[in-house]
């Protein structure tokens, strides 16, 4: 068994906000945008004898959108068709976004 490392942490005063009076929570509700696709998000469907507890935590709370790390507005996602496609999002006003998709494995 493992044991967990001790380690201190130091605080740095520079970024401290001395007038910081804690977060406020917002009732407004969050924004929900749709987008067509030409094929379907591929789907991880469970099999009759994958019905525990443990199948319905790992397939069930599955993203099927991932990150990509050095670009902030993309996600890619597999299609029904097998294909990887890049989704980019770009917020332009605080209340619009442009939706875009490509497939950057298509020749």
């Amino acid at each position: 068994m493992e044991v967990a490392a001790n380690c201190s942490l130091r605080v740095k005063r520079p970024l401290l906000d001395p007038r910081f009076e804690g977060y406020k929570l917002s009732l407004e509700p969050l924004p929900c945008y749709q987008l067509e696709l030409d094929a379907a998000v591929a789907e991880v469907k469970l099999r009759d004898d994958q019905y525990t507890l443990e199948h319905m935590h790992a397939f069930g709370m599955y993203n099927y959108l991932h990150c990509d790390s050095w670009y902030q507005d993309s996600v890619y996602y597999i299609d029904n068709l097998g294909r990887v496609m890049n989704l980019t999002v770009m917020l332009v006003r605080k209340i619009s976004v442009i939706l875009g998709f490509s497939n950057k494995f298509d020749s």
